[in-house]
């Protein structure tokens, strides 16, 4: 994919770069002039490397761009631009290494959120700041993905959408096929505004008079809006201890998993605010999610109260309101747990709560959004197809009527969510098998596993006793390695080893 000649991932390395100086200029302004030169010095050498490939690799006659090429080029922005990311948190921190500074920077471009630094109060506070910036522009991408790549090649299944082959003249939108540089500067000129409006808005929501610095609210705002999860406290939002600010977060959870930041890139009917609000509360994807949120916390709060964990009614509704934020949290990839989540290991049961975190965070968010796992939307398709089914063994004759409020659900739709259903446990069993391999016990490589191929990095914090610094070194490449392939979505790797694309 190419701009005006110039490959966007030399245009990605570029925005990285210049990302760098953010974190320079930070650390210069609270007087750790180390981080703040080492900074500077990763922002010129990224940009001279972006600016060397850029320039060797421009090509002013050529703009358009396969369908291999494209996904070469999202493998290569997940994939490759980490190595570049690295380098400012290698020079930071030597005491990670090559490999952690690199794992480090694969969790924040991926949105995973997983880290090595057990103690982050010991790391300079630019340092989580260039983690937050990772994450969030990793979630940028992943939105001008879903919009320029992967819907159009209809590698991504979206309820109400218009149907792919409508020309853009047509449809308004960019979803309609075309060059891929055309297609990726409208997904930005239509993504950014809302994506930067919605961080801006959480930050101003978390920086509350007392309820968080500027500084932890900046990052938090970030790590919520691309679900990654990445905070410089050690115990993330729960830190805070503050009910305002977990409210604050779910609602920006909430309207994330809704698409608005990428809905009118994507296609999604459009209209005034009030078509909007009854579009959302028709949404199969959140239906699902106050269904997986709710149950999640019926279930907890009646294992609490069978178990005669409760003291009283103060208890009973602090429970409700950590199993509440936790699960929203969980269930769209962004691994922030409440404060009133800490015993849950008591009131819920000693391994209950990890194993329905590892669910929540396998069902995923929204289609089309920064959460990772299996997405919701795969899981509806499947719910209806299969209720359909049912209904036709009395009745053979009988026309199925399953419906989104975008229209009927496409075969391919279905057929795609199955796919992607089979896709997933394969690469889970064979991440599983991967982290076992390299030395961790199973109750450690499960939550590992669905961790990194779910995209949602303090789940195995969560679930179990171990952390990412506690993998050796073959699970923790094991473990990036799914980070990506969760990243870039199991159909678009499938498609990008098809033997038919290598001939063409």
């Amino acid at each position: 994919m190419r701009v005006s000649g110039i490959p966007i991932f030399a245009l990605v390395l570029f925005a990285f770069a210049a990302a760098m100086l953010g974190p320079a200029l930070f650390a210069g302004l609270e007087r750790d002039w180390r981080s703040a030169r080492l900074f500077l010095f990763s922002a010129l050498f990224v940009g001279f490397c972006a600016a060397i490939l850029g320039q060797a690799a421009r090509r002013p006659d050529l703009n358009e761009a396969s369908g291999r090429e494209e996904l070469l080029t999202l493998v290569g922005v997940f994939a490759a631009a980490p190595a570049f990311c690295a380098v400012p948190i290698l020079l930071v921190l030597p005491s990670l290494g090559w490999s952690g500074a690199l794992f480090e920077a694969i969790a924040s471009v991926t949105t995973t959120g997983a880290t090595l630094i057990d103690q982050p109060s010991e790391a300079p506070r630019a340092l989580h700041l260039w983690r937050a910036l990772m994450g969030w522009l990793g979630g940028l991408a992943t939105l001008v993905a879903a919009a320029a790549i992967l819907a159009p090649r209809e590698l991504l299944d979206l309820p109400g959408a218009v149907p792919v082959r409508v020309t853009s003249e047509q449809a308004g939108r960019v979803l309609a096929l075309g060059p891929g540089g055309l297609r990726t500067g409208r997904a930005i000129g239509r993504i950014l505004p809302v994506y930067v409006g919605l961080t801006a808005v959480a930050t101003f929501a978390l920086a509350s008079p007392g309820v968080q610095s500027s500084f932890v609210a900046f990052c938090h705002a970030m790590g919520l809006a691309s679900t990654s999860g990445i905070s410089p406290l050690a115990e993330g939002l729960a830190a805070q201890n503050s009910r305002v600010a977990e409210a604050a977060a779910v609602l920006t959870l909430l309207f994330v998993a809704t698409r608005l930041p990428s809905g009118a890139a994507l296609g999604l009917r459009a209209g005034g605010a009030a078509a909007r609000l009854a579009s959302a509360r028709r949404d199969p994807e959140l239906r699902l999610t106050a269904i997986a949120v709710g149950a999640a916390t019926l279930w907890l709060l009646a294992t609490g109260l069978a178990g005669g964990a409760f003291d009283g009614l103060g208890e009973v509704s602090a429970a409700a309101w950590g199993a509440l934020v936790t699960s929203v949290s969980f269930l769209t990839t962004a691994g922030y747990a409440s404060a009133d989540w800490r015993g849950a290991g008591e009131w819920g049961g000693a391994a209950s709560p990890g194993l329905l975190l590892i669910g929540l965070a396998t069902l995923g968010g929204g289609v089309a959004t920064t959460a990772g796992g299996v997405k919701l939307f795969r899981i509806y398709a499947l719910y209806r197809h299969g209720s359909a089914e049912l209904s036709r063994l009395p009745h053979p004759r009988s026309v199925d009527s399953t419906r989104t409020q975008g229209g009927e659900i496409a075969r391919r739709a279905i057929v795609n969510a199955w796919v992607v259903v089979m896709l997933y446990m394969a690469a889970f069993a064979a991440s599983l098998l991967g982290l076992s391999a390299g030395g961790l016990t199973f109750n450690d490589a499960v939550p590992a596993a669905a961790a990194a191929l779910s995209n949602v990095g303090p789940l195995l914090g969560q679930a179990s006793d171990a952390t990412w610094s506690d993998l050796p070194p073959f699970s923790r490449a094991v473990a990036a390695a799914a980070m990506i392939l969760g990243r870039i979505e199991l159909l678009a790797a499938v498609a990008l080893l098809d033997p038919g694309n290598w001939r063409r």
